[in-house]
């Protein structure tokens, strides 16, 4: 009996070593309160108001003259924004006709409406497709800001594009670029008459819708696109995009541990090509760029690049794609540009 109750004590003592045991080792707990997940605002402004009462207008516009309209697109949410712009709705007007041409047939040219024996009993009035487009945008820091921080055109005369052929239906969106939280975008666009126009538009009108869209950059998987283009250097140091085969379009993760990226472009010459983050000047000659890859090309031909890079945090950035032998020591020592792809749009990137 003695035996059973020391095998039981002896028993005892041991569990209570053991329960001991996971109690008494060091241990510390710290807990974090009040965390937070905040949606954030994507909200745009046209000339400082969500609803423009009046309409812009161009008014007694002459073959070979030409009429402007600009307007402030202000970003007014907590984040960068990508806007786009199309023109919608076109109505042609036959505007002061009040003759009837088909009252005069096409032998009577003896009316005192030089537009009424022009159009020779048929009226014309696509006044749409003899107004050739301009488009230039300039991308401020804040809303007073004088000095813009990026620039492009993206139309010009000389590519000689009326405005049938920029917005040839509502679902055509020409990407104008992004603007920064706070910032604004300077849109200016000119309406060239063709001076080749006959006297069937004397007196025409032509009206339409503006719609101007504003987007979060990020898709559902938290991507977003740029497109890159080779541009040349045109009047006031605008630089213009070259309407023509060479291109590049870059796919990237808007948030993440690494720049995550997928580009694929089509370039001039062959060679090989450095993908580079320009860096925190933003401006040649790269000093702090950040290289994303490098890749042989041939020209006429499509080449991806692909890769996860820490760049650090990017604010209205650019990306360039440019020969890799212009590029050395992280900086580059030529300017190539017929060879170079440059951003048609400022790029954001949070690394966390």
């Amino acid at each position: 009996m003695n035996k059973i109750v020391k095998s039981l004590s002896v028993i005892a003592f041991v569990a209570a070593i053991a329960i001991g045991a996971t109690s008494s080792y060091f241990s510390d707990e710290e807990k974090v309160t009040g965390n937070t997940i905040t949606a954030g605002t994507i909200d745009i402004q046209l000339d400082g108001t969500n609803q423009v009462v009046t309409p812009y207008q161009v008014a007694d516009v002459k073959p070979g003259e030409t009429g402007y309209m600009t307007f402030n697109i202000q970003n007014v949410g907590t984040n960068p924004v990508k806007v786009s712009k199309n023109l919608s709705n076109f109505m042609p007007d036959g505007g002061v006709e009040t003759y009837s041409c088909a009252t005069l047939g096409t032998s009577q040219n003896t009316s005192s409406e030089p537009e009424c024996i022009a159009e020779n009993t048929t009226r014309i009035d696509d006044l749409r497709t003899q107004i050739i487009y301009d488009l230039r945008v300039d991308v401020y820091a804040t809303s007073v800001a004088t000095e813009p921080i990026w620039w492009q055109t993206i139309y010009t005369d000389a590519e000689n594009k009326t405005l049938s052929t920029v917005y040839p239906d509502a679902t055509t969106f020409v990407a104008l670029g992004t603007i920064p939280p706070a910032g604004h975008m300077k849109v200016t666009q000119s309406y060239h008459f063709n001076y080749n126009a006959g006297n069937e538009y004397q007196g025409d009108v032509l009206s339409f819708d503006i719609t101007i869209k504003g987007e979060q950059e990020s898709d559902a998987n938290g991507m977003t696109t740029v497109a890159l283009e080779n541009k040349v250097q045109g009047t006031d140091s605008i630089w213009n995009i070259v309407e023509d085969n060479v291109y590049g379009t870059l796919s990237y993760n808007t948030q993440g541990s690494k720049f995550d990226y997928t580009f694929t472009g089509r370039v001039n010459s062959n060679g090989n090509y450095t993908l580079i983050y320009v860096g925190s000047s933003n401006n040649y000659p790269a000093v702090g760029s950040v290289v994303l890859g490098v890749d042989n090309f041939t020209a006429g031909s499509d080449v991806t690049i692909s890769g996860q890079v820490v760049t650090g945090d990017i604010t209205s950035g650019k990306i360039w794609l440019i020969p890799t032998s212009s590029y050395v020591g992280g900086v580059m020592t030529s300017w190539p540009v017929a060879d170079i792809l440059l951003e048609t749009g400022l790029i954001n990137y949070d690394q966390n």
